[in-house]
């Protein structure tokens, strides 16, 4: 064999698990919804309704992305307690979620 296609080969093995895993077995999107579920009941606890969290999905990936009203110390908390959920290797705030400080209108 040469090297074209022990890689080729590879590939297509890779390529095959990866599809088991997301699509039919679906892990991945057990492993979503386990961390979803984990991240609203924490969010229930600290009493913070208004926030959601929600795994980043397009590619399914292990980020946690919150949104919703919370100031700078609710932010670093939440982030800090997030983040200690199994399975999830980042937690970020939407970027369009501003910060309850910088509201106008308040």
């Amino acid at each position: 064999m040469n090297r074209r296609t022990i890689f080729l080969l590879g590939l297509t093995v890779v390529i095959g698990f990866a599809a088991l895993w997301h699509w039919p077995l679906g892990a991945g999107e057990r492993l979503a919804g386990k961390a979803e579920a984990a991240a609203r009941a924490q969010l229930d606890r600290d009493e913070m309704f208004q926030v959601q969290a929600r795994i980043e999905r397009g590619p399914l990936s292990r980020r946690l992305i919150v949104s919703g009203p919370a100031d700078d110390f609710q932010r670093a908390e939440i982030i800090r307690r997030l983040d200690a959920i199994p399975g999830v290797l980042d937690v970020r705030w939407d970027p369009a979620s501003l910060p309850q400080e910088g509201r106008t209108g308040r």
